[in-house]
C-alpha cells in the first residue's frame, strides 16, 4: 500500500490527490487502449505499466519537469531507482527494467504516462486549479507530440 500512500505532484498545490498506484492503474488502461492503434506486445507493456514506478515506494514522485530541468537530479534518481529494483522479486526486475528501453511496450508505457498526467492536469484545472497544473498539460501535450513520433513506426494501418 505505500504506492497509494505515495502522492503525485507533492510539493505542488492541488485540488484532488492522486496516488502514484491510482496514476499507474490509469497508465495500464492508457496502454490497453493504445493496443488497437498500434503494434506491441500488450501484455508485456501492461506489465512494464503497473511496474513503471515501484521504486517510488523507496524514493517517492519527482516529477518530469524537475528531472527536466536538473539533469543531475534525474541521473541520481536514475541510480536510485537501479539500486531499488535489485531487491525487487524475480518476477518483477525485468518489467521495471524495460520502461527505460526503447521497445514499442516502453514507448507505449511512456505514452500512457505523458497521457494520463495530461488527464490529471486537465481534470485539476477544470476543477479550478490553474497554476502549475497548466504547465503540466502543455508539457505532457509537448511529451505526447514526440513520443508519437517513435511510436509511427507501430501504428497500425487503418
Amino acid at each position: 500500500y505505500t504506492l497509494e500512500h505515495t502522492k503525485r505532484y507533492s510539493m505542488k498545490p492541488v485540488v484532488h490527490q492522486e496516488s502514484v498506484a491510482t496514476h499507474s492503474f490509469f497508465v495500464a488502461l492508457g496502454v490497453l487502449m493504445l493496443s488497437s492503434s498500434y503494434k506491441f506486445d500488450v501484455d508485456k507493456a501492461v506489465k512494464i505499466a503497473i511496474c513503471h514506478d515501484l521504486a517510488e515506494m523507496e524514493i517517492s514522485d519527482v516529477n518530469h519537469l524537475v528531472k527536466k530541468n536538473f539533469p543531475v537530479v534525474a541521473e541520481a534518481l536514475k541510480k536510485a531507482e537501479h539500486d531499488i529494483v535489485k531487491g525487487f522479486p524475480e518476477q518483477l526486475k525485468d518489467y521495471c527494467a524495460m520502461y527505460h528501453d526503447e521497445s514499442p511496450e516502453a514507448l507505449a508505457v511512456h505514452y500512457a504516462d505523458a497521457l494520463q498526467c495530461l488527464q490529471y492536469s486537465s481534470n485539476e484545472m477544470g476543477l479550478g486549479n490553474n497554476g502549475y497544473m497548466v504547465d503540466v498539460f502543455e508539457n505532457s501535450g509537448k511529451r505526447l507530440a514526440e513520443l508519437e513520433e517513435k511510436l509511427e513506426p507501430y501504428k497500425v494501418l487503418p
